[in-house]
């Protein structure tokens, strides 16, 4: 499994239920529609355990295989989100990575 991983703050001026609001009735349709995307992960940060840089939210988006992902970034590459509908003015990231995956269950 790959998964792109997403930290990232709400934009200045941006509310809580404004930005919950785009992102729960447009952006994750929006994200619905990519070809390759399997589930979307969504981590509400509470607290921090070391360091200093905060976060809104870490995402996670998943994909079977890197070449999944390829084929995902160039179909969003091919259809662009508009503007209005983009995280753009309203999602301040702090990094976005993509990662292999090994998960183990205890």
């Amino acid at each position: 499994m790959v998964k792109a991983i997403l930290g990232y703050d709400i934009v200045a001026g941006m509310s809580v239920e404004a930005y919950e609001k785009w992102l729960r009735d447009i952006h994750i349709p929006d994200l619905s529609r990519i070809p390759g995307l399997r589930r979307l992960v969504l981590n509400t940060v509470k607290g921090r355990v070391r360091g200093e840089t905060t976060f809104y939210r870490i995402a996670e988006l998943h994909y079977d295989s890197m070449d999944a992902f390829e084929k995902a970034k160039r179909w969003r590459e091919e259809n662009p989100v508009p503007r209005e509908r983009s995280p753009e003015g309203k999602t301040d990231f702090k990094f976005y990575v993509v990662c292999e995956t090994e998960e183990f269950d205890f």
